[in-house]
């Protein structure tokens, strides 16, 4: 459930002047309430304004990623419980102390920063405050341990179908890259809990690079931004909110209809689809036609007239 701080950002967002009698029936709470709260939001960077005999208003969506904002934008019910932070060591440590705790489905963790995030290969990931998205939701499906890997097919499906919804050509390096123009911009990374042969939680954690005007050096080539792509600002909680839309729309469909449809969209966003590509395999590498992900998720890779189902490499595109 969202603070009552949450709420009534949720409540001002239609730029309307409401005064504190009506916000204060609205969430059954008293006028000095309602006034501490608005205090709250404003010392946390909401552009609010106290018009004297009238009310508040909001003047303008601030870039501001925390609780209040996410669920001003919130859809669905993944994200009901949100954890906000302002800097973390990782959103997914925190996330899988959560849900050792028994917490619902659908919870999600935020920060403004990472201080340890990681990636693919336990690779560090950039993540400056105030300009990007680094969050972990705590899926509890109900599947065998052999099918987890397709939840990170599945999430980079749905992020790919959003960012679309925002006439961007997103598309997905196998297994767990975002990429715009051919550079990355987001990554995800899934990690279980459980217990037998059955999944106790999943803890799906990804980032995105939106507003940042730079990268640094030594990233340049194989990384950037929303924002250096499009020079267009995007306010990150209302993003969140639909990535996470998507996210549980293509959950719901992957644990309703098995991974065929899913697969069909993630084909239709795959990054050097009928291309050549070089795979690093341990500490071989083996290069063919990439032709798609099979069935069960693997990278189909055709070479010297055999198609092969490889389930854990690397696409070699930077060289690093």
């Amino acid at each position: 459930m969202a603070s009552t701080r949450g709420r009534v950002l949720t409540l001002l967002q239609d730029g309307e002047v409401w005064s504190g009698q009506e916000l204060a029936r609205q969430l059954n709470i008293s006028r000095t309430a309602i006034w501490k709260h608005v205090e709250s939001l404003k010392q946390d960077g909401h552009a609010i304004q106290t018009i004297p005999r009238k009310g508040y208003q909001l003047l303008e969506q601030s870039d501001r990623y925390d609780e209040p904002a996410f669920v001003s934008f919130r859809k669905g019910r993944f994200g009901q419980a949100v954890y906000a932070y302002d800097q973390v060591d990782t959103t997914q440590r925190i996330a899988h102390e959560l849900a050792q705790q028994h917490v619902a489905e659908g919870t999600l963790v935020i920060s403004e920063e990472q201080t340890a995030g990681r990636g693919q290969l336990g690779r560090n990931w950039h993540n400056p405050k105030h300009v990007n998205i680094a969050a972990s939701v705590i899926l509890r499906p109900d599947l065998p341990i052999r099918d987890a890997s397709k939840l990170t097919l599945m999430a980079a499906s749905a992020f790919a179908k959003a960012l679309s919804a925002r006439h961007l050509d997103v598309t997905i390096k196998w297994p767990n890259d975002l990429l715009l123009n051919g550079k990355k911009i987001g990554g995800i990374l899934t990690e279980m809990q459980t217990e037998g042969d059955r999944i106790q939680a999943v803890i799906l954690g990804f980032g995105m690079n939106v507003n940042g005007e730079t990268i640094p050096t030594e990233l340049a080539h194989r990384a950037t931004s929303l924002y250096l792509e499009t020079g267009t600002r995007y306010h990150r909680s209302e993003l969140l909110a639909d990535l996470l839309a998507e996210l549980e729309t293509e959950y719901d469909r992957f644990l309703e209809s098995g991974f065929a449809p899913i697969r069909l969209n993630w084909m239709k966003h795959a990054a050097y689809l009928n291309e050549t590509v070089t795979l690093n395999v341990s500490r071989t590498s083996r290069t063919g036609m990439m032709r798609g992900i099979s069935d069960e998720g693997a990278l189909l890779l055709e070479a010297d007239g055999t198609v092969e189902s490889v389930y854990s490499a690397e696409i070699a595109v930077w060289n690093d």
